[in-house]
């Protein structure tokens, strides 16, 4: 590894670019291991508005392996069961994956919360986020990975009329880049990320309900899909793929309306909105997961639409994995590279959540409205790997054979 004498430099074992919930569960994966990690992340610690999110049974799995998953449960509220609709007739109710020992289901709460549990666990193991840092030169070799980071003022202090920016240098045994969409990381190593399909535009909106309960539904049509789940304190969250442009701004009487005309049979008009909002989201997959000693997660890896919360919830069980391949290379520096057979899992695992491979089969026990929106059933199902076979089993589908686990031996 090249020296970089020229500014002062900092030595990890491995650094983690990005302090979202994925690259956070990575860093106590390896803190867990007693590795020594770096966090970075080029955005401020306050954030604005806290999405809810939907963990999944696998999500709350990993959690729970880490001693965080019985105090999410006093900020959420567990699902049990989803409902699909389509053509606006209500065609299953689905059992949701179990997460054992800990709650049947998934749990839905703000991300915010997630991410605070996973700060306060590393800050108890000596690790503190060290926020406005920005990756600008990443080089690696066969013996470890070097480059320099950029610290921005965040109060944009001038000096002589330009805006001060500190340079410092790191050097690390491995690199998790868990940066999101405009992943730095991504782009040092010359990784292409694929858009696959057109851009999506989802309008949400946290409502009070009388009805949210213990279960979430699912509509899909031939055009739009929506969601709607149920969060703590009476408030469900209802997500709508909407044309290019709405009507009338993401307000109540947008999603009376919205209800109204998607969700005819929900019986509840909502009188108010607590926060509403449009985003866009597309289906992307990188050509590659890493090379060499820096991998990616997340969606710095992969994106899908909100429905199925799936880059989320599969971008924790990445990091977990690479967590763990990493700690038992740091310890055992002969062993066998672990990348190439790494990506390819991952590679066919979201191929098959995007709907470009096959994930399940038809038989003719296979009910005909699966058959017309199973392309699309992938990424709106909240469950993965063995979960979302459940789920297909359920549905009358049937899983395609040699799917390998995805967790590695310990």
């Amino acid at each position: 590894m090249p020296p970089m004498n020229t500014l002062d430099q900092t030595r990890t074992r491995v650094l983690v670019v990005g302090a979202g919930p994925v690259g956070l569960l990575a860093a106590l994966r390896l803190r867990e291991q007693g590795i020594a990690v770096r966090v970075v992340d080029q955005q401020s610690e306050q954030r604005s508005h806290t999405f809810p999110v939907v963990l999944h049974s696998l999500s709350l799995r990993l959690l729970n392996d880490l001693g965080l998953a019985a105090p999410l449960f006093w900020r959420g509220r567990p699902v049990t069961r989803l409902a699909v609709y389509t053509e606006f007739e209500r065609r299953a109710v689905l059992d949701l994956p179990k997460a054992s020992g800990v709650a049947p289901g998934l749990l839905t709460l703000p991300q915010d919360v997630v991410r605070q549990t996973l700060i306060h666990a590393l800050r108890q193991r000596d690790v503190d986020i060290e926020w406005n840092l920005r990756l600008a030169v990443l080089q690696q070799d066969e013996g470890g990975v070097w480059g320099r980071l950029v610290q921005h003022d965040p109060l944009g202090t001038m000096a002589g009329g330009v805006l001060r920016q500190e340079v410092s240098a790191f050097e690390a045994d491995f690199v998790i880049g868990a940066d999101g969409y405009d992943s730095t990381v991504r782009e040092a190593l010359g990784i292409e990320l694929v858009e696959h399909g057109p851009l999506q535009t989802f309008a949400f909106f946290d409502a009070p309900t009388h009805r949210a309960g213990t279960e979430a539904q699912l509509a899909l049509s031939e055009d739009f899909g929506s969601s709607v789940y149920p969060v703590q304190g009476g408030v469900s969250r209802f997500s709508f793929q909407v044309s290019k442009g709405l009507h009338r701004g993401p307000d109540a009487q947008a999603l009376r309306e919205l209800v109204a005309a998607r969700l005819p049979w929900y019986g509840e008009a909502p009188e108010r909105c607590d926060w509403s909002g449009v985003a866009e989201f597309r289906h992307a997959l990188v050509t590659r997961f890493g090379r060499g000693r820096v991998w990616l997660a997340g969606e710095a890896a992969h994106l899908t639409g909100p429905l199925g919360v799936q880059s989320l919830n599969v971008g924790l069980d990445e990091a977990s994995e690479l967590a763990l391949r990493m700690g038992d290379r740091v310890r055992h520096p002969s062993r066998e590279p672990f990348g190439i057979e790494y990506d390819l899992r991952r590679q066919r695992q979201w191929r098959e959540l995007l709907g470009l491979d096959e994930r399940a089969t038809i038989s003719g026990r296979s009910p005909s409205w699966a058959r017309r929106h199973l392309p699309r059933l992938m990424s709106c199902l909240p469950a993965s790997e063995s979960d979302l076979d459940d789920l297909l089993q359920q549905l009358r589908l049937t899983p395609s054979s040699g799917h390998p686990q995805l967790a590695p031996e310990s």
